[in-house]
């Protein structure tokens, strides 16, 4: 017992050292911990109850984006697309309508494209508040929703139709790098000035309505924590409610990073995927990818105006994946083979 503790104080002391966070260490150990739990629960669900172990759905509004981030593997030459009225309300229609869904607890408006080039994105919103509203009416669990962007066209006009949605819980905005210069120079098309202004009238519009978050992708080498930025990112970070930190990874394999051990901090068990076994991505012609990290539709197993969304969550294909991936064959998958994530 004593060289149990003894090994396990080690082990966390050269953590603290190496990434000067000791919680973190506590945090991924406990999260992986939970993983396995809710693992086996969605598993016993899905095969006794007959219930969709999908937690969460990602919508793409439009597959392109303004930006062009050297961290991106989207595909800029594919046809443009945005998300209609009646794709949006048929995926909303299967979640409110089989309940075999009720398990589902985040809906993300994001994927590969920048939602607020989306040119109706009120109505788009009006029909997720409507939603919501079923939701409640019918006293059923309501899903987080989140909305991601790079904030680059966030006006004020923009802002006003977001806060005034109550359709959304959560904000969340892309700004890597930790200084104005690295954020340029990663983000192709971004200013960090035009984006601080747009982001200080946000907040100022919001007035602590929806909660904010800011995911910012640091380079290797660097840490994960912000006593290197610069004065200005820490300013701005301030005054955001939380702040996700993360090193960059090769999406599907499409980019070729220098990948090393910490972009796999989050699973260790190879056999195992939480993206493939709890999501699915709504794209806006209505086909259905298994994953977020899929950005050119690799990963698609359906259409959400052909078949059911549980149809398609219980495809040939889906399963073909899941038993691979269970039996430890990530390399036969050829969405999964290259990627170092989760």
């Amino acid at each position: 017992m004593k060289n149990t503790y003894s090994r396990v104080k080690k082990r966390i002391l050269e953590y603290s050292y190496r990434e000067g966070h000791i919680l973190n260490y506590i945090r991924l150990r406990i999260r992986e911990r939970f993983f396995r739990i809710s693992t086996t629960k969605s598993r016993i669900r899905e095969k006794i109850l007959g219930i969709s172990r999908i937690k969460w759905i990602n919508i793409e509004f439009v597959n392109y984006c303004n930006l062009r981030c050297i961290w991106c593997s989207l595909d800029h030459s594919k046809e443009k697309i945005i998300i209609n009225e009646e794709i949006l309300k048929t995926l909303l229609n299967n979640l409110i309508n089989d309940k075999r869904f009720r398990h589902v607890e985040l809906i993300n408006l994001w994927n590969a494209g920048e939602i607020l080039l989306h040119p109706d994105l009120e109505k788009m919103l009006k029909i997720l508040n409507q939603y919501r509203q079923t939701l409640i009416l019918t006293k059923r669990k309501i899903p987080l929703i989140t909305l991601l962007t790079n904030g680059m066209l966030l006006n004020e006009k923009i802002s006003k139709i977001i806060t005034e949605s109550e359709a959304i819980d959560k904000i969340a905005f892309s700004i890597d790098g930790g200084s104005r210069e690295a954020l340029e120079r990663i983000r192709k098309g971004t200013k960090f000035d035009i984006l601080k202004k747009n982001i200080e009238h946000f907040l100022k519009i919001n007035k602590g309505k929806i909660s904010t978050e800011i995911i910012c992708i640091v380079e290797y080498g660097k840490k994960k924590n912000m006593d290197w930025m610069s004065n200005e990112f820490k300013e701005l970070f301030n005054n955001i409610d939380n702040l996700v930190l993360r090193y960059p990874h090769n999406w599907d394999g499409s980019m070729l990073f220098e990948i090393t051990k910490k972009a796999n901090q989050y699973y260790k068990n190879k056999n195992f995927c939480y993206f493939l076994n709890y999501s699915l991505v709504l794209l806006p012609d209505g086909d259905i990818t298994v994953c977020c990290a899929d950005l050119n539709s690799k990963g698609v197993i359906g259409n959400i105006m052909d078949s059911s969304l549980f149809e398609i969550s219980n495809s040939k294909g889906r399963k073909k994946m899941l038993n691979k991936l269970k039996r430890g064959k990530k390399k036969e998958i050829d969405l999964c083979k290259n990627c170092t994530g989760h």
